[in-house]
């Protein structure tokens, strides 16, 4: 990445640092590591980022109502940042990917979210949610459990860490990264991927899917990791949904479509929307229209 000369003017200089720490603050701590000066060395660059998908590019995002001064009626539905199932929001990457939404954007998007769930609450719309005893009871199971599988499992310890009973969340973690890297357009096939190649992968997940079941966590700490991961998988197999369901290159430079090289906006300048069947962790994608909400000559003017 060349920056030397960029960053012999100090304004220059100031906003890449901004930039930079606002993008992406693990670059500038690598940077710290190596005792690296952008002002006085080119760094190197690496297109990729230990993140979810392949590539860093976003194919998939939870569908949230957008603000009522803008949105058609399609993106609003009573309140800004509400997701689909009513007295739920999102915001960050749980309302979308979105670019540009980095440091800066996260709180911003955090505080309108929060604004929004007030209001919610305030119009009384959330007086008829009842939450059991009960639900509450199997929720406590379900959230615990990786710290039961642990203490059941760590007596069968035969070397180190390994167990036949569980497996840990960096086991895991790892196993996904692998996943996602290999099959679905990362750094180690140079962002290529293809209809089968994704396939594949959505079989990888699925299995780890099941073996998830009997993750383990010794403390709260790694309770938290457990299921960081299990969403973390989640969102994966949305990734893979979307990118196979997208017979296109949309991203060209982030990921490739082996078997549809082109950016194709005649069959799909449009948003994907799918759903997951809860109960058989099936999905399924349809197109949906997409409204150009700042046309080309205001951005011009502007």
């Amino acid at each position: 990445m060349v920056t030397m000369e960029a960053f012999q003017d100090p304004h220059l200089e100031e906003i890449g640092w901004e930039n930079f720490l606002g993008m992406t603050v693990g670059q500038a701590v690598v940077w710290a590591a190596q005792d690296i000066d952008p002002k006085y060395q080119n760094p190197e660059l690496t297109t990729s980022e230990p993140y979810v998908m392949g590539s860093h590019a976003t194919c998939s995002g939870a569908w949230c109502s957008g603000p009522e001064d803008l949105s058609p009626p399609e993106y609003f539905w009573g309140y800004n940042r509400m997701m689909t199932i009513d007295g739920l929001f999102a915001a960050g990457d749980a309302a979308g990917g979105t670019a540009h939404a980095f440091s800066s954007g996260s709180f911003t998007e955090g505080r309108l979210c929060a604004k929004a769930a007030v209001k919610y609450i305030k119009d009384q719309k959330a007086v008829g949610i009842r939450v059991s005893d009960s639900q509450i009871e199997k929720y406590k199971e379900e959230v615990y459990k990786p710290l039961e599988n642990y203490t059941v499992g760590r007596n069968e310890i035969t070397a180190g860490t390994v167990s036949p009973s569980y497996l840990l969340p960096i086991q895991g973690l790892q196993r996904l990264q692998k996943i996602m890297d290999d099959y679905a357009g990362g750094i180690g096939t140079n962002y290529m991927t293809n209809g089968n190649m994704l396939k594949r992968g959505l079989q990888l997940l699925d299995t780890l899917t099941e073996d998830l079941e009997k993750i383990g966590a010794e403390d709260y700490h790694q309770l938290m990791r457990a299921w960081e991961l299990k969403h973390r998988t989640l969102v994966s197999q949305c990734v893979c949904e979307h990118t196979l369901f997208r017979e296109e290159t949309r991203w060209p430079g982030y990921y490739y479509r082996g078997d549809f090289l082109k950016l194709d906006d005649d069959n799909w300048h449009c948003l994907t929307v799918s759903r997951r069947d809860p109960k058989t962790g099936k999905f399924t994608c349809e197109k949906a229209p997409l409204y150009h909400i700042v046309d080309e000559e205001t951005e011009k003017v502007s």
